[in-house]
């Protein structure tokens, strides 16, 4: 006779997020005829792994479950930069000292992914018939893992488009750089760990809708707008990879988020 064990997954961990969200909007000038506004809201949040059940940690791809450590946190071999004087790359072991040898020294000490600070701010103006707004939004606080760079800068892939920044690979003993000798192994590291924070000015709107005077003598149309705008005009941001805002926490050549322009009109019967 057989004994068997039945098992079942169950939700033993724990996790708490608190935080903040503060918003305002306000008419800086009214008037009949012109109001200008202004808004903008934030939000943070603090997030922490309080329990696992019956263990402390595992690790989840490029990044560590942990207890006492957010969601997301990225778990890596800390980069220690390039030797000068024989091109080796370089590491930092569990203790801290630097070392040319790879192996598993991950550590959890690059932040998370998700970031705890998000926000907007915006305007408008309003002139009779004749309207604009404008939308700003960022993030601050996480970082990314820009895989981008691990084959940019890596000479096991010359046969494809390499960064600039290969024209500074050491080449002799006391070159300085952050790019390791040729015939040496690119290994995955805190090195291609970025901070991804941003502000994008999303969003730019101008629209005129015509006077009803213009459209008294019909009974057809009662209103005609037109409009035009641009999304996404410009990202301001430390990040290397295409974009920032990719909610996947590796980037890996996704499309970065299109410049699109806009213009139409709308017509009410």
């Amino acid at each position: 006779m057989t004994n068997s064990v039945n098992s079942r997954d169950v939700n033993a961990g724990k996790m708490r997020n608190r935080g903040i969200e503060f918003s305002v909007n306000a008419d800086v000038i009214r008037t009949n005829d012109f109001t200008w506004s202004v808004g903008g809201n934030i939000s943070y949040n603090e997030n922490e792994i309080l329990s696992l059940g019956q263990v402390d940690e595992f690790e989840q791809g490029t990044s560590i479950i942990r207890k006492g450590l957010p969601l997301g946190s990225h778990y890596a071999v800390k980069w220690g930069g390039v030797d000068p004087a024989s091109g080796d790359p370089l590491y930092y072991d569990k203790e801290g000292n630097i070392t040319n040898k790879y192996g598993s020294y991950e550590v959890a000490d690059f932040g998370t992914f998700n970031p705890p600070t998000t926000g907007g701010f915006n305007t408008s103006i309003k002139y009779k018939g004749f309207e604009a707004s404008a939308l700003f939004i960022f993030a601050h606080g996480f970082k990314r893992y820009n895989n981008q760079t691990f084959f940019q800068e890596n000479p096991a892939f010359a046969q494809f488009n390499l960064l600039k920044k290969m024209k500074t690979i050491w080449r002799k003993p006391g070159d300085i750089t952050e790019i390791q000798r040729v015939d040496s192994k690119r290994e995955f590291s805190s090195k291609d760990i970025e901070d991804a924070s941003y502000l994008r000015f999303k969003n730019v709107k101008v629209s005129y809708t015509l006077p009803k005077s213009l459209l008294a003598k019909q009974k057809t149309i009662s209103n005609v707008k037109f409009y035009g705008q641009v999304e996404n005009i410009h990202t301001w941001t430390k990040f290397t990879g295409f974009d920032p805002e990719d909610d996947n926490n590796i980037a890996q050549y996704e499309y970065p988020t299109p410049i699109t322009y806009t213009m139409g009109i709308n017509i009410s019967f």
